[in-house]
């Protein structure tokens, strides 16, 4: 590498680093900042009203399969086309992908609304208003999803930072509002939808695009066979993060699904705080490789900051985790110190093996993906086996957590391995 060339490196890390810091930090005030609705949620409602509130948030990150395929393939090729130059191309590709994700988005709110009375039955619930009104978010939930990847595969972290922002404030400030008015879960899912209307206009906002520029829009070949792979990731990756949840809240009885969903609830603050690292990461690695360079120092740089991230919470809900609980949601969710310490450990096992997923998936490489997908199935099966009580669900979660990332380790290795130059032995003359 010449000196320009290596001084160039530098100066795109410092970028990259900064950017990433600055997502990273806006991630972590989002999170909080629903975190907080969740402790009001989690103080006013009983366990079982939370348990629907939670149920709704869970369909929603069913629903992230879709809305997170869209952004990875619209930030994978609106990465490659800046070092290619080709803005107008991420134009088109980018509005293509709009108009799919709104027929996408319909079908959603004809499947939630139109079978709001099924789920409500099938879930337990008090009511099929939430499933409507949910429903109802859907296609600008999707729809947004598509301008926040071309702002994350351009490195426009600063503005995809302000979308997280919007997206918070106006769910944490309507939701906060809605249920205090009385309206409980079902003025919490207004708050959920009406934040996804948020984030659609703050994104339009932020691409400023001009209205004759790429055209009337198209997706091209190697996009849609991008989807498939994208697809398989998301797919693995949402019943992992969830299909616990749902499982829980058809096995156990309400109290004991609430106290599980709060566990969850917070557990899962490992893979939200890291998905940041994921998301600075995904693009960063798409541009290297289209540039030919290497791109393995930055997952392992992003494999430390998650491992220690993932000690941090670990050893923090040991030592602190039911008190919190119990103090901040009432003493129905006290006494879950160590439940809670072991679905970190589950939670901050899982993020490792994404962070890996999710590189390789940047480079076009798909192995990964499927070990994904066969890991929620692993994981699956054995929740289904052990939904009788909390800590047999927490149990088979870190059983299978384990066991997914010496897989996804394994084949990381083989590819370092494979790609290692050849040792010369001898004397060269």
């Amino acid at each position: 590498m010449t000196d320009v060339a290596a001084a160039q490196s530098e100066t795109g890390s410092r970028a990259l680093l900064a950017g990433g810091t600055l997502l990273a930090l806006a991630m972590f005030a989002a999170n909080g900042g629903n975190y907080l609705l969740n402790v009001v949620l989690g103080r006013w409602l009983t366990p079982p009203e939370f348990a629907d509130a939670n149920l709704m948030v869970t369909l929603m990150l069913l629903v992230t399969a879709v809305a997170v395929s869209l952004q990875l393939i619209a930030a994978r090729f609106a990465g490659i086309n800046q070092v290619t130059g080709d803005n107008n191309d991420t134009i088109a590709m980018a509005r293509g992908l709009e108009r799919w994700a709104l027929v996408a988005g319909i079908a959603l709110a004809v499947l939630l609304a139109g079978g709001a009375t099924v789920w409500r039955d099938f879930f337990n619930s008090a009511s099929a208003w939430p499933f409507v009104i949910l429903g109802l978010g859907m296609p600008a939930y999707l729809v947004q999803a598509v301008g926040r990847g071309v702002l994350q595969g351009e490195l426009r972290f600063r503005d995809l930072s302000r979308t997280f922002m919007h997206e918070m404030l106006v769910r944490v400030v309507l939701g906060i509002g809605l249920v205090a008015l009385g309206f409980g879960v079902t003025g919490a899912t207004v708050a959920l939808s009406v934040s996804f209307v948020a984030t659609w206009l703050s994104v339009r906002t932020a691409l400023h695009w001009d209205s004759a520029a790429g055209g009337r829009g198209k997706v091209e070949r190697k996009v849609l066979s991008y989807a498939g792979p994208v697809g398989v990731l998301l797919l693995g990756q949402i019943i992992i993060n969830n299909g616990d949840v749902l499982i829980s809240k058809r096995g156990l009885d309400p109290n004991e699904a609430g106290v599980y969903a709060a566990i969850a609830l917070v557990g899962r603050a490992v893979f939200f705080l890291s998905w940041s690292v994921a998301t600075t990461l995904f693009p960063a690695a798409a541009q290297r490789n289209e540039a030919g360079e290497e791109s393995h120092s930055l997952l392992h740089a992003g494999l430390a900051a998650v491992a220690a991230l993932g000690v941090g919470a670990v050893v923090g809900a040991r030592l602190l985790g039911g008190t919190v609980l119990g103090r901040v949601f009432g003493e129905a969710y006290g006494g879950v110190s160590n439940q809670l310490a072991y679905y970190a450990l589950a939670t901050a096992v899982f993020a490792m093996a994404n962070l890996m997923v999710s590189h390789y998936l940047a480079l076009g490489q798909l192995r990964e993906a499927f070990i994904m997908l066969a890991g929620a199935l692993v994981q699956t099966v054995l929740l289904l086996a052990a939904r009788n009580t909390i800590d047999d669900l927490i149990r088979a979660q870190v059983i299978a957590m384990f066991i997914l990332f010496l897989a996804v380790s394994s084949s990381h290795i083989h590819r370092l391995v494979r790609s290692a130059p050849p040792v010369t032995t001898g004397v060269s003359v």
